[in-house]
């Protein structure tokens, strides 16, 4: 199977180049053409991954990220020259799944590109029963990406759906952080703090919208657990 990668980069020049190297393992590439309807060539492509830079013409990165996001489920990966840890935490806050700082090392970006593709697509994404898990009346499909309680529903992205995963697993045991890593990600060795960190975050913020009685404990010096109905037993 030939996967499908949207390139939405205005450098000509990079974007033919990435298309290029991507292309000699496989992929299916597209480039962007039009950025001021970046959502409606998504639509139509209909992509297996997003590269998505940041400085566009119109309208950011970050803007398009938050649209795409509220649109698709598909795995977003920023590529960016802005390498600020604050400009990297608000491309995670908008919905992207990996952040990677130009000028980047093609075999890094091959490395990323082929780790989402495997943790998505191929034999990293793990087994899930149909029917979903449930446990003290919360029940998790992963296959939908969906966390419920009393009619209340929540849906994630694939990164927080994977943290989610491994954490209600252990329960109501405590995950550690290089777990997690190691779980979720698979090119940890590529993977910043704040990846985790941001991801964390956002299912935390999810969870609270939906009024689904989840607490994401940090557990000090080694990582997280979840508190179900505010009852740690």
């Amino acid at each position: 199977m030939s996967y499908k990668i949207a390139i939405i980069e205005d450098d000509r020049t990079l974007a033919v180049q990435i298309s290029s190297l991507l292309s000699r393992y496989g992929y299916d590439c597209t480039e962007a053409e039009d950025f001021s309807v970046i959502d409606r060539q998504i639509e139509e492509k209909r992509p297996d991954l997003i590269l998505l830079d940041i400085n566009l013409p119109k309208y950011d990165g970050f803007y398009w990220c938050r649209s795409l996001r509220e649109r698709t489920k598909v795995p977003i990966l920023i590529m960016s020259a802005r390498s600020s840890t604050a400009d990297q935490i608000r491309g995670m806050e908008s919905g992207a799944d990996d952040y990677i700082t130009k000028p980047f090392d093609p075999d890094v970006l091959l490395a990323k590109v082929n780790a989402t593709i495997r943790r998505n697509y191929g034999e990293l994404k793990p087994e899930y029963p149909d029917d979903g898990v449930e446990k003290r009346g919360i029940t998790f499909w992963e296959g939908r990406q969906t966390i419920a309680f009393r009619g209340q529903q929540t849906e994630l992205s694939f990164t927080e759906s994977s943290l989610f995963r491994v954490l209600f697993a252990a329960f109501p045991d405590a995950v550690s952080r290089g777990e997690l890593f190691m779980q979720v990600w698979d090119d940890g060795v590529f993977v910043e703090e704040n990846t985790l960190n941001v991801n964390i975050r956002r299912l935390r913020e999810k969870l609270a919208d939906a009024g689904i009685p989840i607490e994401i404990r940090v557990v000090r010096s080694f990582g997280y657990k979840l508190i179900i109905g505010g009852d740690d037993a």
